[in-house]
């Protein structure tokens, strides 16, 4: 394995080679508990069971005292079989670790306590770590893109509340330290996006930070600051005053010297000045969702045709809402860096309001990407496009170009050098562009990837214990994506919600809140989607003969990988 797949403790690239994946257990603590042997996902037990294996990770190599374990576990109303359950506890979990492979924990006893050694696993808690702190010495050496990247991955690998059901003072405290440093790493991440120009990211993902930190000022501070740079002074001027309220009802305090001086700087129009210096090489593109599966040959497809030799390439990738166009781009973005040694940069083309947005804005963000320094950067369109033009000139460059829509003018985007490619992702073929474009139409899910994308999320046993239910669920969202996490969300909200319950809802459009995507109709009688399963056989049992197009779907939907 090389350095680009992987370091000591990370989880294992997305691009990584198969038998990586597959060489040392990998723990999550940073949402449910949860941890996986290669590519399967080993189930941990009850949730106090997973909390003791929590508490024994987070002192990995140190040696937990009974006692300690106990209060962690009930704090002040522990039962008098405490000593008992946990010891039962252990045993459990010696004989899970113990059935691993490769160099797995290993939990000792050791005075009046256990010692879990750390083996060759990997923990994601401390890869956070490493990511932040690789991230804070790019930032250091001047170096945003590659800061960019490890902040990102870092904050990638939080799946939701840290150390999922458990709820004692213990794990309250453990869980409000960790939310401390995921606030830290937001805005250390916020800082760099800033300081690149990639001012609607940082409005996006501040809005949602603050919603969980109200009170943090430098939040505040630099979502204003973002606001202001995307040209919307208005809403930064609103935006100090909402912090200003906030501080003084909560704190009885007003803002601090950095939220008034920066308050001052908008109100003469002068610019927030940025914090970073701009890229010195281009940036990496957003990673791929972390529950990527399936999709093996869709992209060894696209991989040929984007690498094909000779002149550019110039490729639009379509399909329905929500059946993950973005994710296979990215995902195949990724897989190509040896192919791209220029660079591989991404770009949205259409603004939130479903609009397109002007080329200029584009051309701005991709130029500051490839390292140009904002005050650069030609004011013009005809001015940044000749930029662009110059700045990839004889280079072997990929170019994803997102969220193509209707009305968007992506000519004056595309490299036009022999090795590059371009990539246009949207629900529709994006009109007026070259002759050579070719054409993608993605599909959805195979029946066994669109459960392994579920079980993913919600647990691979929830989904077995009812398997003729889960079939029917994955058929009704089409088996796309964005619909199965819709669907897996509502099973997260509620554990007591059956998974019949939530397809009954999605199909009929009851239940609580409003329906997450708009579901297409239903095969017609005696029909089949696309990919060759007939839900009506897999979900009631019947016509068992017509379900096995699909490698036998109806035993397929009881026993579909694990994950």
């Amino acid at each position: 394995m090389t350095p680009e797949n992987t370091f000591p403790g990370r989880w294992p690239a997305p691009d990584a080679p198969a038998a990586t994946a597959a060489t040392a257990p990998r723990f999550s603590l940073l949402g449910p508990v949860r941890a996986w042997s290669g590519t399967a996902e080993i189930d941990l037990g009850s949730p106090q069971q997973r909390a003791l294996l929590a508490i024994l990770l987070l002192r990995r190599d140190q040696p937990v005292p009974c006692e300690h374990a106990v209060r962690a576990l009930w704090g002040d109303t522990a039962p008098r079989s405490a000593d008992t359950t946990v010891r039962t506890y252990i045993y459990r979990l010696r004989r899970l670790l113990g059935d691993l492979a490769g160099d797995a924990p290993e939990i000792r006893k050791q005075g009046g306590g256990y010692l879990l050694t750390a083996g060759g696993a990997t923990l994601d808690t401390e890869l956070f770590r490493d990511l932040l702190a690789r991230g804070r010495e790019a930032r250091d050496r001047t170096d945003p893109g590659t800061a960019l990247a490890h902040l990102r991955d870092a904050l990638a690998l939080w799946r939701g509340t840290p150390f999922g059901e458990a709820d004692t003072p213990y794990f309250a405290a453990e869980r409000e330290r960790w939310e401390q440093l995921r606030s830290a790493a937001t805005e250390e991440l916020a800082a760099v996006q800033i300081g690149l120009g990639r001012y609607a990211e940082a409005v996006a993902m501040l809005e949602t930070a603050l919603a969980g930190r109200p009170l943090w000022e430098k939040l505040w501070e630099l979502r204003i600051r973002a606001l202001a740079g995307l040209g919307r002074r208005a809403d930064a001027l609103a935006a100090y005053q909402d912090a200003r309220r906030l501080l003084h009802a909560e704190l009885g305090l007003e803002p601090g010297p950095g939220l008034r001086e920066l308050h001052r700087g908008i109100l003469a129009l002068e610019p927030p000045a940025p914090e970073v210096r701009p890229a010195v090489r281009p940036e990496e593109p957003p990673r791929p969702p972390a529950d990527f599966v399936g999709r093996t040959a869709e992209l060894a497809d696209l991989t040929e045709r984007l690498t094909a030799p000779g002149a550019s390439v110039v490729m639009s990738l379509t399909g329905p809402a929500g059946i993950g166009k973005t994710a296979l781009a990215l995902r195949a973005a990724h897989g190509l860096r040896s192919h791209f040694p220029d660079g591989r940069l991404y770009a949205r083309l259409g603004a939130p309001d479903g609009t397109p947005r002007p080329p200029e804005d584009v051309l701005g963000e991709l130029l500051t990407a490839l390292g140009v320094p904002a005050a650069a950067v030609p004011g013009p369109a005809s001015g940044r496009a000749a930029l662009w033009r110059r700045m990839t000139d004889g280079r072997r460059l990929l170019l994803v170009l997102d969220d193509a829509v209707a009305g968007a003018r992506p000519e004056s985007l595309l490299p036009v050098s022999p090795g590059s490619a371009a990539l246009l992702v949207g629900r529709r073929p994006p009109g007026e562009l070259p002759p050579p474009c070719q054409g993608f139409v993605l599909d959805g899910l195979t029946l066994a990837d669109a459960l392994q994308l579920l079980g993913a999320v919600v647990g691979h046993e929830r989904l077995r214990y009812e398997a003729e239910p889960s079939a029917r669920l994955v058929s009704t969202c089409e088996y796309r994506p964005g619909a199965l996490r819709a669907a897996a969300a509502r099973l997260l909200a509620d554990p007591r919600r059956s998974v019949r319950d939530v397809e009954r809802e999605l199909r009929t459009g009851a239940g609580p809140g409003p329906v997450e995507l708009r579901l297409g109709r239903p095969p017609a009688r005696g029909g089949h989607p696309a990919h060759g399963v007939c839900p009506r056989a897999v979900a009631a049992g019947a016509h068992a003969a017509d379900a096995r197009r699909d490698s036998d779907a109806g035993r397929m939907s009881v026993q579909w990988r694990s994950t």
